[in-house]
């Protein structure tokens, strides 16, 4: 087994979360759309939504060179429109990623996307099939394995999500110029 299996069906997991807010809630996704000066429609965000699930779907079920390179491409993507978000709203927008957070965007969310985009074409030099046969080839059924990559993925959606939120709390107000 690869190194590299439980990081990526991680990063599609996490991929398939995103989604699945972004079709249920569509509008946080919206406002960060209009924010980086793209189409900003509910179906938009839904179809952006139904993409990252169709993603995940492909890769926890079939795997290879072609489901790596569609989350590695997934995760550029969200690096490229994060910087974006980040440049026009100076730093002051969510990027919408996962429904109602408020999370501000961040360098961090930027760099995050950057190194999952690395480890996740890594798995296009060396593909590694769909979950169920991953989790086959490990101990006790695969069950410590699944455990361990959903708690990998929580705990990225943790570092997107609270850590921006603690850290811009933590920040002392702005003084008003007067």
């Amino acid at each position: 087994m690869s190194p590299v299996a439980g990081p990526l069906f991680a990063a599609a997991l996490l991929l398939a979360a995103a989604g699945l807010l972004k079709i249920t809630s569509p509008d946080p996704t919206r406002v960060a759309l209009r924010t980086a000066g793209l189409p900003n429609t509910a179906l938009a965000a839904r179809s952006l939504g139904a993409v990252e699930v169709a993603i995940t779907l492909y890769t926890l079920a079939v795997g290879g060179r072609v489901a790596a390179g569609l989350v590695s491409l997934a995760y550029l993507g969200f690096a490229g429109f994060s910087f974006l978000v980040i440049r026009t709203s100076r730093g002051k927008a969510s990027c919408g990623c996962f429904g109602a957070s408020d999370a501000p965007l961040t360098n961090l969310h930027v760099g995050v996307d950057v190194v999952i985009a690395a480890v996740a074409a890594l798995g296009i030099v060396n593909p590694i099939p769909g979950l169920f046969t991953v989790a086959a080839e490990t101990p006790l059924f695969g069950v410590p394995f699944l455990a361990f990559t959903a708690l990998l993925a929580w705990l990225v959606q943790v570092l997107l999500t609270a850590v921006p939120e603690l850290q811009a709390a933590a920040r002392p107000p702005r003084k008003v110029a007067r």
